[in-house]
């Protein structure tokens, strides 16, 4: 063999080497990419497995507040109003409240056993054996749940009776791990602090047991026209098998699927040796033709049997507390309020709430050619009590209706403006009260096209912030939101003044500046929104009962100290309240002005004209009022359109009849200045040529006018944020496109036009006779 080919031979057997080492090592990263793998899984793993136990061990002491023994109460409630002349320190009992036949409490010893065995027999076999929680049957319903391959009728709930229990008290029912934790938790801790005794008898007098029956007394009166202890074995098990399915069982409506459950249960309880072979061959022949007599007692009754609007809102108010205090469901709050034997404590002022159902029902305010017109109201004083609420229009024939100051959300248009807008704009010195803003559409508003319109179908250019708000200029309220941005005022409106009726959607130039909401807003959050006008800046969240003590005269809930929240500035809110005075005194409130008070207000009415809004106060109470149709409908702007302005002004002057004469606490930081019309600043005299009154924060006065008031060329630019240069600031301002709308304060007429006042009014209004100034500071008007 050649040299060369010995040499060739030698090169293939280290190619071999190679080609194993390569595979080594390509091996070996496997394995570490394996290892490592595992080793984050491992890593991963260990902490989810730390945080679960964590989270779940912090649920540790989840607990049910609510007193199992109050459950047996059935004792009358009683509301108490404020005595005469509105005196709160003597409060005069006003109404009872309780309950003849929802349920009726029977005592442990007076079940009989059979209805007992037969529950636990069907529930939890292993009731008397467990803590609270069953842990076989857990495991089960957890295998249940992933086993893909079972029946739809082969799974089964894991919930002891005393898990049960916990869900009726509390009325948690989401499927969700994180409640079922605290259910496992709270069912524990329950068996500590109660007998098995107690936690059976509570659960067989609450538990639904169908065609509205409350607990096993009431089941056996609806069922078998008899007392629980009356019934034999069969008629226990058909009352034990509806609890499963309440509806699915009920023996009045489904009685084939009724002897099924309950013939389970009676199987059920001979395998469990709970009863003899002969018994269960009686009760099962019993349960072939078993009769129910569907006799029925008496609902809910009280001393008056029709409550007023008042006592309506109150009523879902106290249900609300009582279902945050103890962590109960609604049917266990009412449930206190009938059989508890609380006192409740109501704000009402029942000369406020007797003039304002009156005037709702005089056949005058609202005209009597617009029958189906309707309205909600709510007024308050301005550290949120509630002080008379009106839910519709009409006799008032039932209780716990849909309450059109409450419950009804609406677009509120324009009436928006001061508290989205020019309240947080003025709290964040963008704006003073005569700062120039240009009323010109924006770009893209809706469908491509420039808006929104304003009521006259005009633009006005530079005008002062007293002039939009005055006419309800929509152009221009949209231009200064888009400086104080959408976003700011939606979150003002939420975290400052408690609007809990806002969606996601409604963070939109639209929304915000105009009032153009997804579903809109209610009177009752209107109304409280606009106690800030009136208290210095301050949101209280609005109240109907002052205190309400159990049966032991404990106060186990109180409103009376709630510390507000400041939501603007008292200086911003000094002067918003002005600017809200010239609306009253000259633009689209005119008509509803009660001359001789100190009054601010705003009103509202969408583009389509579908609801109206009047929102104003005056020294002893603030108040709001919608006007429109339960379904939405075009209104009259002649005829229905002022209705909301006629109310407020009808209810309030009434109030205020007799009444002495009082001021608002007003910032005295905010003192008068003259300002030119022209250029929105403080005036020159000798200069400024028209001036009118405005109102500013005597340590952030705007400039002194320098303008050369008869040449053009000396008229202020406009920034492209739309507020003058000189006023602007340094915000940014955002673009959106929205829905629009526009509020013609000329639909509002009533015997005069609101947005055109009599011209005489104006101008004695905007022409000012010039001061003596001093030369090295403007001085305040005296």
């Amino acid at each position: 063999m050649r040299k060369t080919d010995i040499s060739q031979y030698a090169g293939g057997r280290n190619v071999g080497k190679k080609d194993v080492s390569t595979a080594k090592s390509v091996f070996k990263m496997i394995l570490r990419g394996i290892a490592t793998v595992l080793a984050i899984l491992m890593i991963s793993g260990t902490i989810v497995a730390v945080s679960l136990f964590s989270y779940i061990y912090s649920l540790r002491n989840e607990s049910v507040d609510y007193d199992l023994h109050k459950l047996q109460l059935n004792y009358t409630s009683f509301i108490y109003v404020n005595g005469p002349e509105d005196d709160a320190a003597n409060p005069v009992k006003y109404q009872s409240l309780y309950s003849s036949e929802n349920r009726v409490w029977v005592d442990y010893d007076k079940i009989p056993k059979t209805m007992k065995d037969a529950i636990v027999a069907i529930e939890d076999k292993r009731y008397w054996e467990h803590q609270g929680v069953d842990w076989k049957r857990t495991l089960g319903a957890v295998v249940n749940l992933f086993n893909v391959f079972q029946s739809d009728g082969a799974s089964y709930g894991g919930s002891t009776i005393t898990q049960q229990l916990i869900k009726n008290v509390t009325g948690e029912n989401e499927v969700s791990l994180t409640r079922k934790v605290k259910e496992i938790f709270r069912a524990m801790n329950l068996e500590k602090k109660y007998s098995k005794e107690e936690i059976l008898g509570a659960y067989l007098n609450v538990v639904n047991f169908g065609s509205g029956c409350n607990g096993v007394q009431t089941a056996a009166n609806l069922y078998f026209g008899k007392n629980i202890q009356e019934c034999d074995i069969a008629q226990c098990a058909a009352i034990a098998g509806i609890t499963q399915n309440p509806t699915a069982y009920s023996p009045l409506t489904h009685p084939e699927k009724n002897k099924e459950r309950q013939q389970t249960v009676l199987t059920a309880m001979h395998n469990q040796k709970k009863i003899t072979d002969d018994e269960y061959k009686a009760a099962m022949q019993e349960s072939e033709n078993m009769k129910f007599t569907g006799k029925k007692t008496e609902d809910v009754v009280d001393e008056n049997s029709v409550w007023n609007w008042y006592t309506e809102t109150m009523f879902e108010d106290v249900k609300a507390s009582l279902m945050d205090t103890y962590n109960c469901s609604s049917e266990k709050a009412v449930d206190m309020i009938y059989h508890g034997g609380l006192k409740i404590y109501s704000a009402m002022d029942s000369e406020f709430q007797s003039i304002a159902e009156d005037v709702f029902n005089d056949g005058k305010t609202f005209p009597a050619s617009y029958p189906n017109l309707q309205g909600g109201y709510v007024a308050m004083d301005y550290n949120g009590r509630v002080l008379a609420v009106v839910g519709s229009k009409g006799k008032k024939e039932s209780n716990r209706l849909f309450n059109l100051a409450t419950d009804a959300k609406r677009q509120p248009g324009s009436s928006i403006k001061p508290l989205a807008v020019y309240g947080p704009a003025v709290n964040a010195g963008l704006i003073n009260y005569s700062s120039l803003v240009n009323d010109e559409p924006v770009q893209n508003w809706k469908n491509g096209q420039p808006g929104p319109a304003n009521w006259d179908n005009q633009y006005h250019g530079l005008i002062t912030v007293e002039k939009a708000l005055e006419e309800s200029y929509n152009a221009v309220t949209v231009q200064i939101d888009k400086l104080l941005t959408p976003n700011l005022s939606f979150n003002f409106l939420h975290e400052k003044l408690g609007f809990t009726s806002l969606e996601s959607s409604d963070n939109t130039l639209a929304a915000m500046a105009i009032g153009g909401m997804t579903q809109g807003i209610t009177v009752k959050e209107m109304t409280a929104g606009f106690q800030m006008f009136g208290n210095g800046g301050k949101y209280y969240k609005p109240y109907t009962f002052y205190y309400i003590e159990d049966h032991d005269g404990n106060v186990i809930i109180d409103n009376r100290h709630e510390v507000p929240t400041q939501a603007i500035s008292s200086v911003a809110a000094t002067v918003v309240h002005k600017l809200l005075n010239n609306v009253m005194q000259h633009g689209t409130g005119y008509t509803a002005n009660i001359w001789g008070w100190d009054v601010f207000g705003k009103t509202g009415t969408t583009n389509d004209d579908k609801d109206s809004w009047f929102v104003g106060g005056t020294s002893y109470a603030v108040a709001g009022v919608w006007t429109g149709y339960r379904t939405p409908k075009v209104m009259s702007g002649r005829y229905e359109t002022p209705v909301a302005k006629a109310v407020w002004k009808n209810i309030m002057t009434q109030y205020l009849k007799g009444k002495e004469k009082k001021s608002f606490d007003l910032d005295s930081n905010v003192i008068p200045y003259k300002f030119c019309v022209e250029s929105g600043l403080l005036a020159n005299p000798g200069v400024c040529t028209e001036t009118k009154t405005g109102w500013y924060d005597k340590n952030n006065l705007p400039a002194i006018c320098n303008l050369e008031h008869d040449t053009a060329e000396s008229e202020p630019e406009s920034s492209s944020s739309g507020i003058s240069s000189s006023e602007s600031g340094n915000a940014s301002s955002q673009e959106s496109s929205s829905n629009g709308e526009s509020e013609n304060p000329s639909n509002n007429t009533g015997s005069q036009s609101d947005s055109q006042p009599e011209s005489q009014s104006k101008n004695n209004s905007s022409q000012q006779t010039n001061q003596a100034w001093r030369q090295d500071s403007i001085m305040p008007e005296e």
